[in-house]
């Protein structure tokens, strides 16, 4: 079957726009006690201490649970469900929690909730994916006063108040997850957030309603309905006909288009994430080294980034993006040179075997173009590629499973390498794909500990030597996110993904 050309392709997208999701906005009556979005796709369970981190968990956990500690639009640690903090001495933190907290369910936060809640991240008998970014950190979790929590770490870590930052480390009323059991809580938890779990269908729809009594007033809307459509066109035109108000993850080709419809607007927010092809360096074709470097090099991602996104994404010149410490402003960007790749692929004796490129086909903005063009890259320079994009769930289970050979995958931050993907993602699932070694594992573990600049410095910029020597990933842009929605509504993205539902963040007129 011949292959649609790149021009093609556009042309046939921009077509579907203005046949099937173009056109004039038409309004329907908004009730405004309550809100619709239209998502991408759906978290694989409402419970955050036992689900591999994901951009998919940072926006639906924010509507449903608190934690200790938050990060402002700025990427600066705030107060949350903790007041204050101190650090006693080098391994002992204190947290003084905020009083009169109640759960969804009525009952007050104590010190006994929180570390219930964290002890339960860290040391529950039930697998967990996202415990490893928390586990190294932290040795014991206890209440020492009704609103007093003492941690303990390893070593010193000053940035433990931007781990608990993280969605995953949200707290839950101890009574009510004993008593409902773990299966039950997958689908009906109890946290201390601004809006409570009442339906969930799978696939379709996540309702909640307002949690009158949160601690930092409540909410606008009375309900919220989160409704899975995977779909790019599908979510648009659910918007223009306003069956939903509100959309994640829109194409950028249509932001100019949707902007220029009556009663849309288009807001875009460059976040703390960046886009990037992993591969398996154990088996397969990308196994060696000098072919992973090849791929890298075979991506034009200045080409990507003007022709796919407009020139909306920023192309990527590290590991580090900017505003994390340790980002090297004047590091060139990653290099374009298909000539030096194919001479890569014969000094690596490639000799036509089959690359397995598995990318979602609609889990990330633009994925599906994008890896389409890449799958054309490397055919250019002598790579016998097989493209198989695959629905979130299938792609899930490939990655989860250790299956893939190549492909698409977001690493996020907090702003500091001990809290990014770079560091800490090689100890969860991914960590079957790339094995850093001691050298690298010793790098992370000391400038995680340390308090002088300087170490911490040195040994980030050399941990990226390491990258750049094993090639594991191949860094493409910084991703952007654009959201759609109606009239009447005002809200600030959040550079880590949150749709932030709380009072002052999301209104409507």
């Amino acid at each position: 079957m011949q292959r649609l050309s790149f021009n093609t392709v556009r042309i046939l997208i921009l077509v579907l726009f203005l046949l099937g999701v173009g056109g004039t906005f038409s309004a329907v009556a908004q009730d405004s006690s309550t809100l619709t979005i239209g998502i991408n796709a759906e978290a694989l369970s409402l419970d955050p201490h036992h689900v591999p981190g994901a951009i998919i968990g940072n926006r639906i956990y924010h509507m449903i649970y608190d934690q200790l500690t938050r990060t402002d639009s700025a990427g600066l640690v705030q107060p949350m469900l903790a007041t204050e903090w101190t650090n006693t001495d080098d391994t002992t933190w204190v947290f003084t929690l905020r009083p009169d907290v109640q759960f969804q369910d009525g009952t007050v936060m104590t010190a006994s909730d929180v570390a219930y809640s964290l002890n339960r991240l860290l040391f529950s008998d039930q697998e967990s994916l996202i415990r490893t970014q928390f586990a190294p950190y932290i040795v014991s979790v206890e209440a020492t006063g009704d609103l007093e929590v003492t941690i303990t770490t390893p070593a010193a870590d000053p940035l433990l108040p931007l781990r608990l930052a993280s969605p995953y480390a949200a707290i839950m009323p101890e009574a009510y997850t004993e008593a409902t059991g773990f299966d039950a809580v997958q689908t009906a938890p109890i946290g201390a957030g601004p809006y409570r779990v009442v339906e969930q269908v799978a696939g379709e729809r996540l309702v909640l309603e307002r949690h009158d009594n949160y601690w930092m007033g409540a909410p606008e809307f009375e309900q919220v309905t989160v409704r899975v459509i995977p779909e790019t066109a599908t979510r648009i035109a659910a918007l223009q006909a306003g069956e939903v108000d509100f959309i994640t993850t829109v194409s950028p080709d249509l932001v100019d288009q949707l902007n220029d419809s009556e009663g849309l607007s288009v807001e875009a927010v460059p976040v703390f994430n960046f886009m990037l092809i992993y591969f398996n360096t154990n088996t397969g074709v990308t196994a060696n080294p000098d072919i992973r470097r090849a791929l890298s090099l075979a991506i034009d991602r200045e080409a990507i980034a003007e022709s796919l996104w407009g020139g909306r994404v920023r192309v990527m010149n590290d590991y580090l993006l900017p505003g994390e410490f340790g980002y090297d402003a004047e590091r060139a960007a990653f290099a374009y040179d298909p000539e030096q790749a194919m001479a890569l692929l014969e000094q690596a004796g490639y000799n036509g075997e089959v690359l397995e490129f598995t990318p979602p086909a609609d889990y990330y903005t633009n994925g599906r173009l994008v890896t389409e063009v890449i799958a054309e890259y490397w055919r250019a320079i002598g790579v016998n590629v097989e493209y198989s994009p695959l629905d979130t769930s299938a792609w899930a289970e490939r990655s989860l499973g250790g299956l893939n050979v190549a492909t698409l995958q977001s690493f996020g931050t907090s702003g500091d390498p001990a809290t990014s993907s770079i560091v800490q993602t090689w100890a969860s699932w991914v960590g079957q794909y790339y094995q850093p070694g001691d050298e690298f594992n010793a790098l992370a573990a000391e400038a995680s500990a340390s308090l002088d600049a300087d170490v911490r410095l040195a040994n980030y910029r050399a941990i990226i030597d390491i990258l750049d020597r094993d090639v594991p990933i191949a860094p493409l842009y910084q991703s952007v996110e654009f959201y759609a929605f109606r009239d009447g509504l005002e809200w600030t993205p959040h550079q880590e993904f949150y749709i932030d539902l709380r009072p002052g963040a999301f209104s409507a007129n």
